[in-house]
C-alpha cells in the first residue's frame, strides 16, 4: 500500500491514500471532494510527497530566514487548494496549486534544495531571454507527465511536458517552453513571437 501524508497534516491532520477500494479513508471521502481526487491521483500523490518533502526541509530547525515565511503562507495555499473542489477542471486546478507552491518552496528556501535526490522537483533554473531585460525562471517536476512552472516578468505558468523529437518541450495556455543543451526557446502568448534563452550560470 503506498502511503503519504498530505500537506494538511503539517497542521495536524493526515491521512494514508492508496487504490480508492483498498483504504477507508478513501471509501469514505466524498464525491468530488479534494480527498477522493487525492485517493485517485498517482500524479497527485507523488506531487503531495514532494511538497510534504520540501516543506518539511524548509522549515527544519536552522533552515534559513524563510522559514517564518513559508509557515505562515501554509494556510493560504490549503484554503487554494480546497478552492479547487469547486473547479470544473479539479485536478488541473489541484496540479497548478500544488506546482506553485513547490516551485515558491524551492526559490524561498536553500534548504529545499539540499536533497535533491531524494525528491522529484529540480530548480528554479535562470535563463536570460533576447529582447528583455527580464530573467526567466523555471522549475521542474518529475511527473506523468512532467510539469513546469515558469515566471517571468512577474507572471507565472504552468506548463506540461509535450512529446519532443528533440530536447524538452512544454506547453501551456498558449504558452511554449523548449530546451536542449542549456539553450531554450520561450513564448508567452498565442500570438507572441518565440524568442531565444540561454541558462544563466552560476558560480
Amino acid at each position: 500500500m503506498l502511503q503519504f501524508v498530505c500537506m494538511s497534516g503539517l497542521l495536524g491532520l493526515s491521512y494514508a491514500a492508496a487504490a480508492a477500494d483498498a483504504n477507508p479513508d478513501c471509501k469514505s471521502a466524498k464525491t468530488r471532494s479534494i480527498e477522493r481526487l487525492m485517493c485517485r491521483s498517482p500524479m497527485l500523490t507523488r506531487m503531495d510527497a514532494e511538497l510534504t518533502h520540501l516543506y518539511t526541509l524548509a522549515t527544519a530547525p536552522k533552515a534559513g530566514a524563510a522559514v517564518s515565511a513559508i509557515r505562515k503562507q501554509q494556510p493560504a495555499w490549503l484554503a487554494q487548494r480546497a478552492a479547487c473542489a469547486k473547479s470544473k477542471t479539479q485536478e488541473a486546478c489541484v496540479r497548478d496549486v500544488y506546482l506553485a507552491r513547490i516551485a515558491a518552496i524551492r526559490t524561498q528556501s536553500r534548504q529545499a534544495r539540499s536533497a535533491d535526490d531524494k525528491g522529484i522537483s529540480l530548480g528554479p533554473f535562470a535563463f536570460r531571454c533576447d529582447k528583455t531585460d527580464d530573467v526567466l525562471d523555471i522549475t521542474y517536476v518529475n511527473v506523468d507527465p512532467g510539469l513546469a512552472w515558469v515566471t517571468i516578468k512577474d507572471h507565472s505558468y504552468p506548463l506540461v511536458q509535450q512529446r519532443s523529437g528533440s530536447g524538452t518541450r512544454y506547453e501551456g495556455d498558449g504558452t511554449l517552453f523548449w530546451e536542449h543543451q542549456g539553450e531554450a526557446r520561450w513564448r508567452g502568448t498565442t500570438n507572441s513571437p518565440e524568442i531565444a534563452c540561454s541558462r544563466v550560470t552560476t558560480g
